[in-house]
């Protein structure tokens, strides 16, 4: 039995709004052990991100945020921001979206993996210099002395992933989230980035939060899969079981929606967060809604190995 790493419980997180509040996140409960990867999947605007960001605890001061995460029993949410400053990068690191942005322009490249380590009292820079070189090795650059002393404006899309990926795995973290990593990627990058992903926790045991919306990714990476919709969890359990015989009519469609599946996208769109349906959520879009889903909200039982928030 593997240690929990990651244990997130009725997380709730509310933004305020011009007029009502906005609930981007409602009730998420899940645990991510060590060496474990775990993919949120589902639709833009679902929650993915906002739940990353408050594990993170990245979120704006004026969130409205209750439940708990907590880290190797270490509740985030009690933390000051000194103390989060020394948990963020040692004990869970972040690969962001759009990696190009995540990364400080005016600075080299070696400057920015080296100082990490340095920061964190971790080794001196001659010792820094000599791991970031061998990382970006590792991860196929054929010239990491040219990368170090390179700009980020002078990379592309997916050697700033790689570059990012250097930076977490530099202080190995214990837990690392990456938020839709294909973002801006070529198809022909998306190999390298699965192995990536895959010897986060291969190599040093960590446990993987994968944000995504390709179930492609999500099937060849992770062991199990979150599905997210209007800041609910609908359904989760082993990659292999939810995204080959899905119970909820939403990851039904994502997964018939997929090029290989046939194409067929689910008929309307997600809900605005401030006008949510009654009942059930997704029964607006639902082929297979009954009266009853109009009016009762299912509840999602997190004893089950594959639970989904669905009575049909």
């Amino acid at each position: 039995m593997k240690t929990t790493l990651l244990r997130v419980d009725d997380l709730c997180v509310t933004f305020p709004g011009a007029g009502e509040p906005v609930p981007a996140v409602r009730n998420v409960s899940f645990a991510l052990a060590e060496g474990e990867r775990i993919a949120l999947v589902g639709e833009s605007g679902c929650g993915k991100s906002v739940i990353a960001q408050a594990v993170m605890r990245l979120l704006p001061p004026e969130t409205a945020i209750s439940g708990s995460v907590r880290l190797n029993g270490i509740d985030i949410f009690a933390q000051s921001e000194t103390a989060m400053e020394k948990i963020r990068g040692v004990q869970m690191g972040m690969v962001f979206q759009s990696p190009e942005r995540a990364l400080n322009p005016v600075y080299r490249i070696g400057k920015q993996l080296t100082d990490p380590l340095v920061i964190h009292g971790i080794c001196d820079r001659t010792e820094a210099k000599k791991r970031v070189r061998d990382v970006l090795g590792s991860l196929g650059f054929a010239d990491p002395e040219w990368m170090m002393k390179a700009y980020p404006w002078m990379c592309s899309g997916g050697m700033c992933q790689r570059v990012l990926f250097a930076a977490v795995l530099l202080l190995h973290p214990q837990l690392v989230i990456a938020d839709e990593p294909t973002k801006g990627l070529d198809a022909d990058r998306l190999g390298e980035l699965e192995e990536m992903l895959c010897a986060v926790s291969e190599r040093d045991g960590a446990g993987l939060l994968l944000i995504t919306h390709d179930l492609g990714l999500a099937a060849r990476t992770a062991d199990r899969v979150i599905v997210m919709y209007s800041g609910l969890i609908l359904e989760s359990g082993p990659s292999d079981v939810v995204l080959k015989n899905p119970d909820h009519p939403y990851t039904r469609g994502l997964v018939g929606s997929l090029p290989e599946n046939g194409f067929t996208p689910i008929p309307g769109m997600s809900p605005a967060l401030t006008d949510l349906p009654s009942g059930c959520v997704f029964h607006p879009r639902c082929p297979h809604a009954l009266e009853r889903c109009r009016t009762e909200m299912p509840d999602l039982c997190m004893d089950e190995e594959h639970p989904a928030r669905c009575r049909i």
